[in-house]
C-alpha cells in the first residue's frame, strides 16, 4: 500500500450532499428535494409534523469505518453511509395503498433513494475514494401523526452507502505535534468574541490633497 491520501468522512459527507444538491439544478426538475443535509438526531429531536415541514428531504450521515489494509505510513477503511429519504404523501383513505403507484406529480421515499443510488454508483465524488456502492435500500418509517386516518402520511427510505477511503498515519508519536493537522485546519478560525485590534502605519502616507484655508 502506497502512502495513502487523507480524507475524512466530514468530506465524504460533503460531497455526497453537494452530489445530491445537484438533483435541484438540472432537467428543470425545480426544487424537487427540499432539503439536503447532515442527519444529526432528527427523529429523535423533531416530531413527524416538524419532519414531514422540511420534506421532500434526503439526509446523510456517516454509521460506520472498518478497517480494510493498514501500511507503515497509514491505513485504508470501508466507509459505511446512509442516506436517509423522507417523503411526505398527499394521499389519502384508499389512496394511500402502494396499488397504481405514486401519481404523476409525487416524489415518493422509494423513488428519491432509487435516485440517490444511480446518482451516486461508483461517483469518486471529485475525492480520492474508491468504489462507492449501494449496498441496500431498507424502509425507514410510514405512518401519520398520531395514526390518524386521513392526514397526510411520511415515508422514509433509507439508502445505504460504503467506500474504500485511506487515512495518512499521524507521526506526532515520532516527536511531532499532535495537535499540528487541528491546528492547520483551523489556522484561520477567531473565537466569537474575541476583540479585534486595528494597526495603522506610523506615517501613513497621504492620499488626498486639500484646498482648505485655515
Amino acid at each position: 500500500m502506497s502512502a495513502p491520501t487523507t480524507t475524512t468522512i466530514f468530506a465524504i459527507e460533503t460531497a455526497i450532499i453537494k452530489q445530491i444538491g445537484l438533483v435541484n439544478q438540472v432537467a428543470n426538475f425545480g426544487a424537487v428535494i427540499k432539503t439536503v443535509d447532515r442527519y444529526s438526531g432528527d427523529f429523535a429531536d423533531e416530531s413527524i409534523d416538524r419532519l414531514m415541514e422540511r420534506a421532500p428531504f434526503c439526509l446523510v450521515s456517516h454509521t460506520a469505518s472498518q478497517l480494510d489494509v493498514a501500511s507503515a505510513t497509514g491505513a485504508r477503511w470501508r466507509g459505511e453511509f446512509v442516506v436517509v429519504c423522507g417523503a411526505a404523501s398527499m394521499r389519502v383513505g384508499s389512496l394511500t395503498s402502494r396499488v397504481g403507484g405514486p401519481s404523476a406529480i409525487e416524489l415518493g421515499s422509494r423513488q428519491m433513494a432509487e435516485l440517490v443510488r444511480d446518482l451516486l454508483l461508483g461517483q469518486t465524488l471529485g475525492l480520492p475514494i474508491r468504489d462507492l456502492m449501494p449496498e441496500a435500500i431498507d424502509e425507514v418509517y410510514s405512518g401519520s401523526p398520531g395514526g390518524a386516518p386521513g392526514q397526510h402520511k411520511l415515508s422514509v427510505t433509507g439508502i445505504r452507502l460504503s467506500c474504500l477511503y485511506s487515512t495518512a498515519r499521524n507521526t506526532a508519536g515520532d516527536g511531532g505535534n499532535p495537535a499540528a493537522p487541528l491546528l492547520e485546519m483551523w489556522a484561520d478560525w477567531v473565537a466569537p468574541g474575541t476583540p479585534t485590534t486595528t494597526d495603522l502605519p506610523l506615517n501613513p502616507a497621504p492620499d488626498f490633497s486639500s484646498n482648505a484655508q485655515v
